[in-house]
């Protein structure tokens, strides 16, 4: 079951806790030895969703965001492990980055601060991973320890892009068994000259409809 919400005049500023972004760089088809770590969080919640997950190996929350920032819009993404669960979580996944397309290096980072929708952090992710398919993944697997076990909660994991437009998404998650929840991801904005094209097509499209219209009455 998910909970969708929807804002486009809820303001979120969190001010600076011990220093600035340590955001981490992801280019395509890439895997980072670590993600930055992060205090400072701003700009306007666009949209939200939380998804009741439940399986036969977890249960739990899965909250999802999109907030722009005046530059851009991130992406966040958290789970809480239900103490009710068998398993651990070993990954999530966000899809679909494609359209921020190949060459883009993208940023990203976690916090364990609890705001809006997000609850405080106990499980940090270790590194991040991109393809050219549009999948962003963040593991929590390398030592076996950091899994999101049950009873405890991920830190909100953060991709910042230079998108100015969204649409619905997919966050993907994996222990075993996989699932999915409402996620939410960047569209492709058109370049000024597809904007031209288009006013152009446009215009020829009304001249005809009007030449049309004049040979018929005439």
């Amino acid at each position: 079951m998910t909970l969708h919400l929807k804002s486009g005049a809820i303001a979120l500023a969190l001010a600076a806790i011990g220093g600035g972004a340590l955001a981490t760089d992801l280019p395509s088809e890439s895997i980072t030895s670590s993600v930055g770590f992060n205090s400072f969080f701003g700009g306007t919640l666009l949209d939200s969703a939380v998804t009741f997950i439940s399986n036969s190996s977890y249960n739990g929350i899965a909250r999802t965001a999109v907030y722009d920032t005046g530059s851009g819009l991130d992406f966040y993404y958290q789970f809480s492990n239900d103490i009710s669960s068998k398993n651990g979580i070993e990954r999530f996944s966000a899809y679909d980055f494609s359209s921020v397309g190949s060459g883009t290096v993208l940023q990203v980072y976690q916090t364990n601060q609890a705001f809006g929708i997000f609850s405080t952090g106990t499980e940090s992710s270790d590194y991040a991973d991109r393809s050219n398919l549009g999948v962003i993944g963040f593991s929590f697997v390398p030592n076996g320890l950091s899994k999101i076990n049950p009873g405890t909660t991920s830190f909100t994991q953060i991709i910042r892009t230079s998108a100015r437009s969204y649409v619905p998404g997919s966050f993907g998650l994996l222990d075993g068994i996989g699932d999915n929840a409402a996620g939410f991801a960047p569209s492709a904005v058109p370049e000024p000259q597809t904007y031209l094209l288009m006013l152009a097509g446009m215009g020829v499209i009304g001249y005809i409809a009007r030449r049309r219209r004049s040979d018929q009455a005439g």
